[in-house]
């Protein structure tokens, strides 16, 4: 049960750290991630500091609309902005359990740009050239994320009991949204998983020897302690070494880190010539060319785990394209 907080909260440097303690309490009650917890303290922190050179008097509302109004003027992009507001609320909505009113602020726009998405020209450029990095698979996770779609993190989550050779299909557990999708493996992929689990198992094996247990989300460990040491819970790719849990301190193994495969594509992009592609950049040419290729739009709107039809309906471009100029009518 959340103890609720008086409506207008004493801002000082002294209950800063308390209150941002309690914040990180709700987060990792909810399961939000590492990233979002960090996030969140980050900006909330910001706004208390900024809080501290405003009237007491206002009202919680007014200081963040100041806050907000501040980033924008500071040039932050809408996308930056976005995540102080929802932290800001977050804390007042979950933590303190008082909902803001409405807040009326300068907001930075969001640019409506068109999504680039590699050639498949370029694609198979950047596969052929694309190599592993630091003893990582990431030249197998390459074609993994044109593959299949997938957002630069979510094959680093994958386990064991998530991926169906058998019938040629993964779960994607917790993407963006905290929403689990169904994912087809192309056929060219299995021996690859085939491969990497052998990969994993060893690893496996060697950590239940040394009683080294897997990470598992929330508190799954506590309610269920031998999970943090059956195969089924290992990651499909782990990380080479142990590491610190930042949140408990125990030694835990972990998965690989996406900054691997974040420099394997970037130098295979470089090699073909292509400046500033990104493995994100692959989800878009997947989504991209499989529409051209006839797919069924809300097919790929499920493989891609959008929310909104919309957003992948911004990945059709060939009908702007097919519109004849009436110049060429002209004699």
């Amino acid at each position: 049960m959340i103890n609720r907080l008086p409506s207008v909260i004493k801002i000082t440097m002294d209950n800063k750290t308390k209150h941002l303690g309690l914040l990180t309490d709700v987060i990792r009650r909810k399961h939000y991630s590492l990233a979002t917890e960090r996030t969140y303290c980050l900006w909330f922190a910001k706004f208390w500091d900024h809080c501290l050179s405003l009237p007491r008097e206002m009202s919680r509302e007014k200081k963040l609309e100041d806050f907000l109004t501040a980033e924008a003027k500071r040039g932050c992009s809408a996308s930056t902005q976005n995540q102080a507001f929802n932290a800001v609320v977050f804390y007042f909505k979950e933590v303190a359990g008082n909902p803001l009113g409405e807040v009326k602020a300068l907001r930075a726009k969001r640019p409506e740009q068109l999504r680039f998405a590699p050639s498949r020209e370029d694609i198979r450029g950047i596969l052929k050239n694309v190599k592993d990095v630091n003893g990582y698979p990431t030249a197998f996770l390459t074609r993994l994320l044109y593959g299949c779609g997938l957002r630069v993190r979510e094959p680093f989550n994958l386990r064991v009991r998530d991926i169906d050779l058998d019938h040629s299909r993964m779960t994607i557990r917790q993407g963006k949204g905290n929403k689990d999708r169904v994912v087809a493996i192309p056929c060219s992929l299995i021996e690859g998983f085939r491969a990497q689990l052998q990969v994993a198992k060893a690893v496996w094996e060697t950590d239940r020897m040394n009683g080294i247990p897997c990470k598992l989300p929330g508190l799954l460990g506590k309610k269920y302690p031998g999970y943090e040491h059956a195969l089924a819970w290992f990651w499909v790719f782990p990380q080479h070494v142990p590491c610190k849990d930042p949140r408990d301190g125990r030694t835990v193994r972990y998965h690989a880190h996406e900054c691997n495969l974040q420099r394997a594509v970037k130098a295979a992009a470089k090699e073909v010539g292509i400046e500033g592609v990104t493995p994100h950049h692959l989800r878009h040419a997947y989504a991209t060319h499989a529409l051209e290729m006839g797919a069924n739009v809300r097919a790929v709107q499920e493989a891609l785990g959008h929310a909104y039809l919309d957003t992948t309906m911004g990945y059709i471009h060939a009908d702007a394209l097919g519109v004849r100029s009436p110049l060429e009518t002209l004699d």
